[in-house]
């Protein structure tokens, strides 16, 4: 479903109460965090208190690091990061965080969400998480996320990173797309008559295909109103529209030239610019598509993306080779 599609489907969606037996029956009650992560901590760097989901702190192997898009929250990667963590609990680090002005994150500037903020945002928690850090790093970002993760990744602030992984994010559509968010945006309600009501709009709009995802993470996107019996989102989009342009222009650029090997997960093919698909041609980077999901990739198919990060890391990652003496 493409933008266009996604706006008519917004604005023509109606959304009434939902009866109790409904609720019950169908499923729609929110899920905890707990579980599909072993950690809820709140980090502080600079200026921001950072709410993190993480599983395996403790152990020695890789870490991935997850960084979700403009709206979402670290919840957006739940299954996803059960899928890969369980792939090998005793080694596994997965970290998801609540980035600036969004989820349960909290602190000054929370309206600051300029790419080089944005950029010291994710290095300063990852060197505060893992000071000194020796371990291989993958890092993974959906959307705007993508375009944080690849700019952190290019600047090579973040030590060790053997792998770079991008979610449904390609330079040329999304500038492409700048100019119909706004419609977007004002196509989705404004207000919810409950967090279930919320979860059933994600589901039947197309934004979350995955009933279980759209349970776990949506949320985490919204803030009781004033008088406290409906729901608001909890980040607003249309005052970070002046971020939109730096976050995605020369992406690709970044993306193709960033010193590590990388990862580009899409929806569909239509997507890619002509210098990711030259790029591509070359092999400078993995391509894959998942023409059954929507936007949200992870959410949509966690088990999938899960399988595609942990075996990406593993066909990269460095190979200790015994040196045989003659």
């Amino acid at each position: 479903m493409d933008l266009r599609q996604r706006i008519f489907k917004a604005q023509n969606l109606k959304l009434p109460p939902l009866e109790q037996s409904a609720t019950n029956s169908k499923g729609w009650s929110p899920l905890s965090w707990s579980s599909y992560f072993e950690t809820q901590r709140t980090i502080s760097v600079s200026d921001t208190n950072f709410n993190v989901y993480a599983s395996g702190a403790d152990n020695s192997g890789p870490i991935f690091v997850l960084h979700h898009g403009a709206g979402h929250s670290g919840l957006t990667f739940g299954l996803t990061s059960k899928h890969i963590f369980n792939c090998d609990p005793k080694s596994y680090t997965v970290v998801a965080p609540d980035f600036r002005g969004h989820g349960a994150t909290t602190g000054d500037n929370q309206d600051d969400m300029s790419l080089d903020r944005m950029v010291d945002d994710l290095v300063g928690l990852f060197d505060t998480l893992f000071p000194d850090n020796r371990r291989d790093v993958v890092v993974v970002g959906h959307s705007m996320g993508g375009a944080i993760a690849a700019h952190a990744v290019s600047s090579k602030r973040i030590q060790n990173v053997r792998g770079l992984i991008l979610i449904d994010i390609v330079e040329g559509s999304a500038m492409d797309s700048l100019s119909a968010i706004p419609m977007f945006i004002n196509a989705r309600p404004k207000i919810f008559d409950s967090v279930e009501n919320a979860i059933y709009w994600h589901i039947e709009s197309d934004s979350i295909q995955n009933h279980e995802s759209a349970r776990l993470s949506v949320p985490s996107l919204l803030v009781p109103v004033k008088d406290g019996k409906q729901m608001t989102w909890r980040t607003q989009l249309l005052p970070t529209e002046k971020f939109w342009k730096e976050w995605y222009l020369g992406l690709s650029k970044t993306f193709v030239s960033a010193p590590t090997a990388k990862l580009l997960i899409l929806a569909g093919t239509d997507r890619l610019d002509k210098e990711l698909l030259i790029a591509q041609m070359q092999g400078k980077f993995q391509l894959e598509l998942l023409p059954a999901a929507g936007h949200t990739i992870q959410e949509d198919l966690p088990d999938r993306v899960g399988d595609l990060v942990v075996s990406f890391w593993k066909r990269n990652q460095p190979l200790n080779i015994p040196v045989t003496r003659l």
